[in-house]
C-alpha cells in the first residue's frame, strides 16, 4: 500500500490552518509523516508576513495529533547551540509520544 507524506511551510499562514491540515492527514493512514522546515525568516512571499518558528510550533502540533511521524526537514547547526537543541528536540519527542524524527545540517557557510 502506498504511504504519503505532507510538509507545510511555517510561513504566511495561520496557525490555526495549519493545525487543521495536521489534524486531518492524522485521520488518513496512507499519510504518514508531515514535516516544517527550519528558518527563521520567511524564504517567500511578504517578508514582514508571519514566520512561526519550526520547534515551537511542531511541538503544539505534536500535542494535536497522536499519530503521524513529525519533524522538521532540516534543523540547521547553526542556530541553537547542540545541547540545547538536544533538549529541544527530546522535549518535542516527549509531547509526541515519541513520534519525531530528527535531521541535522550543516548550514550554509559563507
Amino acid at each position: 500500500m502506498p504511504s504519503f507524506r505532507i510538509m507545510t511551510a511555517p510561513m504566511q499562514v495561520d496557525y490555526h490552518n495549519v493545525l487543521r491540515v495536521w489534524q486531518e492527514a492524522d485521520a488518513i493512514p496512507e499519510i504518514e509523516h508531515a514535516w516544517l522546515f527550519d528558518h527563521l525568516m520567511p524564504i517567500g512571499g511578504d517578508p514582514d508576513g508571519p514566520a512561526y518558528e519550526g520547534w515551537t510550533l511542531i511541538s503544539a502540533l505534536a500535542a494535536q495529533t497522536r499519530r503521524l511521524r513529525l519533524g522538521l526537514l532540516v534543523t540547521s547547526n547553526r542556530f541553537r547551540p547542540p545541547a540545547m537543541l538536544a533538549k529541544i528536540a527530546a522535549t518535542v519527542d516527549v509531547v509526541a509520544g515519541g513520534r519525531l524524527d530528527f535531521g541535522l545540517g550543516r548550514g550554509l557557510t559563507s
